[in-house]
């Protein structure tokens, strides 16, 4: 436990900073985050092919490009990219190169690098993407935290056995009250400021949070699962105590496209 929290003492500057500036500071620890997703991703699937690996890093940054250059209808177009040159890689080292390799490719290139990159599109949004930056972390780790007290406490059945013996009904319950509760205060406190608070604003802010949570932990069973299938403990080593990037930031890649998503549904309203 010491190491945990002496881990999070350290990054939490790291992670701060940049995400309070934005901008390519930001950019940055994202890019170097997600380049280390990759390759934790790949190694737990015994993907050790460096052409892959190398490309999927290669079509991040041109990911990263076409956000910044606002050429999001470029995106799919990448996606095609990918697959093809992929696919023209197992074929032209056909029978050296397992069909596995080409699939781990491209699903490891949207989990990490698709997922990821929302975080730099909502930091850039023009209205409140400081603010919704911050929905993220709180939505994530305050699931996570009120999911966990509340299992220790409260929980008596069993959510996922075989997936995740130690989730409980009454855990993913008490993440999406805590963090809808959470959600109501952070905008109470913070955003009264920006926003003429009324009552659909609690409601929906609720809500946003409850179903927040409902994703992250649908992100974090989804790692645990993967990590049972490749029959290891952890992605990573890079955090002591807390695993790597990916098992850090497993609830992180699933709340960010939904952030992202409802904040663009709102705005278009």
């Amino acid at each position: 436990m010491k190491v945990r929290i002496l881990s999070a003492i350290i990054a939490l500057p790291l992670v701060i900073i940049p995400l309070y500036f934005g901008g390519w500071l930001m950019s940055v620890l994202i890019l170097a985050a997600i380049f280390i997703g990759l390759w934790e991703f790949n190694r737990a699937f015994q993907v050790k092919d460096r052409y892959v690996y190398a490309l999927q890093c290669v079509m991040t940054v041109g990911l990263f490009a076409l956000q910044r250059q606002e050429k999001m209808d470029y995106v799919f177009a990448a996606l095609v990219l990918l697959l093809v040159l992929t696919f023209a890689y197992y074929l032209i080292q056909y029978p050296k190169v397992e069909l596995k390799t080409v699939f781990i490719g491209i699903i490891g290139y949207i989990y990490i690098s698709v997922m990821m990159s929302h975080i730099v599109l909502i930091r850039n949004m023009q209205s409140y993407g400081q603010a919704l930056t911050w929905l993220i972390l709180i939505i994530a780790f305050g699931s996570d935290s009120f999911a966990y007290f509340s299992g220790v406490f409260l929980g008596k059945h069993k959510l996922a056995p075989k997936l995740s013996p130690n989730k409980t009904i009454e855990g993913a319950i008490g993440g999406m009250v805590g963090t809808g509760i959470v959600m109501v205060l952070y905008m109470a406190f913070i955003l009264s400021e920006t926003i003429n608070l009324e009552a659909k604003h609690i409601v929906g802010f609720m809500f946003l949070g409850m179903l927040g949570s409902v994703f992250g932990q649908f992100g974090d069973m989804a790692a645990s699962a993967m990590k049972r299938e490749t029959k290891i403990k952890d992605f990573g080593t890079l955090i002591p105590g807390h695993g790597g990037i990916v098992d850090r930031m497993d609830s992180i890649i699933f709340v960010a496209p939904f952030v992202y998503y409802v904040a663009l549904f709102i705005v278009a309203r």
